[in-house]
């Protein structure tokens, strides 16, 4: 019998604590019922994109609101306002990653947006709505173009090479200031979104599967947007010089399991094979542990990434005084055209819809930079249809005797 005195507030229901998750993101969250629906806009949505109608709204309510923004996609074509990535995850029924768009406001100013929607499904397996997470990534839009016009202009000038160098070395310091106040800006929200998904995930027991996979997916975009940062970082320690190798001896199957738990876990979600194969590997390696667990980590998601069925397998084998490890993926295969810039940084691969694939386009750069400090190498075999091999060869025992690069 309850104590009719007791003032225990009750616990919050998990209805409650994934609405607070939502509303405390830094990320505009807007769902929809089948019908097309607005049923919640948090309050981040309604504070960079102005006017929208109050929930629950009516269908119709995108195209009353289209009409006084102006809509485009990734490439400046004009888009109609019911064909962004929450309505197509809506027809289709299908996830919608990394679109990228941008929308005029009556006033002149200019959002670009990047959204990443999904579709939600009833009891029945129907869809009966979706929700989409959009990030505002004007400032790094701004930024690129802002770097691109002033490339245009210092190859168009034809000035002196002194000014050159001049007007490419403050270039370089707008690109590392932004570095460095973007990442910190990231970190901090970012570091609270997943300490409140780790929270909930410790009381699983108490959310249906329904709650738990969405859940994960804050989790596994979570983990993302942390490699895009710590990649971030660690280009522009490169382009500084800080950074260096701290060789230790290590169980390379410890090194490993830390590196492909996320590749592991997406293959899983994704209906991909993953195989790992150690069975040719050493026991230990004399290695920077983290640069380690990096490259495997990149060229792993890299993987995964671009591979729709099949599998995805790691190979760690001994050759002589050499570790050799093989990602291998049976993905389409890499493009002449994208080969000529495979390793440059910022290098992205644009896909139908003017979407982008994830990532910020440092991943295969940093493998190259990081494994070459290590006195190693990077080679790959790909093939149109064939899926892509990347190869790793690193020395058993890294020696600092011989420098770094």
């Amino acid at each position: 019998m309850s104590d009719p005195f007791d003032t225990t507030p009750a616990p919050p229901t998990m209805e409650s604590r994934l609405r607070a998750l939502l509303n405390s993101m830094n990320s505009a969250i807007l769902e929809v019922d089948t019908g097309g629906s607005l049923v919640h806009a948090n309050p981040f949505a309604r504070k960079i994109m102005a006017d929208l109608p109050p929930t629950p709204s009516p269908p119709g309510w995108e195209t009353e609101w289209g009409e006084m923004m102006i809509f485009r996609d990734a490439h400046g074509a004009p888009l109609p306002a019911d064909e962004g990535p929450l309505f197509n995850a809506l027809r289709t029924g299908e996830s919608q990653n990394d679109y990228q768009f941008s929308i005029e406001h009556p006033n002149g100013r200019i959002l670009h947006l990047m959204g990443t929607a999904e579709p939600l499904f009833g009891q029945d397996e129907r869809v009966s709505g979706a929700i989409c997470s959009y990030q505002d990534v004007t400032e790094v839009v701004e930024l690129q173009l802002a770097l691109e016009s002033q490339l245009d202009e210092t190859k168009n000038a034809h000035q002196d090479i002194r000014l050159a160098h001049t007007e490419l070395s403050r270039a370089h310091n707008l690109q590392a200031g932004f570095i460095a106040n973007f990442s910190h800006d990231l970190r901090t929200p970012l570091s609270g979104v997943l300490g409140f998904a780790d929270l909930l995930a410790i009381s699983s027991s108490l959310i249906d599967d329904d709650e738990k996979e969405y859940l994960q997916e804050i989790i596994d975009s979570g983990d993302a947007l942390r490699m895009m940062i710590d990649s971030v970082i660690t280009y522009s320690n490169i382009l500084s010089g800080t950074v260096r190798i701290i060789a230790e001896w290590h169980e390379i199957d410890s090194i490993i399991e830390k590196a492909v738990e996320p590749a592991r876990r997406m293959c899983n979600r994704r209906g991909l094979e993953f195989i790992l194969d150690l069975d040719n590997a050493p026991e230990r390696i004399c290695i920077d542990e983290l640069r380690l667990q990096e490259v495997l980590e990149q060229l792993l998601d890299n993987a995964v990434k671009f591979t729709e069925t099949g599998e995805v397998c790691l190979h760690v084998k001994t050759v002589e005084d050499s570790v050799v490890f093989e990602i291998r993926d049976t993905g389409p295969g890499i493009s002449a055209e994208a080969e000529l810039r495979l390793f440059e940084p910022y290098s992205k691969t644009l896909v139908k819809d003017g979407q982008l694939r994830r990532g910020v386009g440092l991943g295969l750069t940093l493998v190259k930079a990081l494994v070459e400090l290590m006195q190693g190498r990077v080679d790959y075999v790909t093939s149109l249809g064939g899926g892509t091999t990347f190869s790793v060869r690193l020395p058993v025992v890294y020696s600092a005797e011989f420098g770094s690069l």
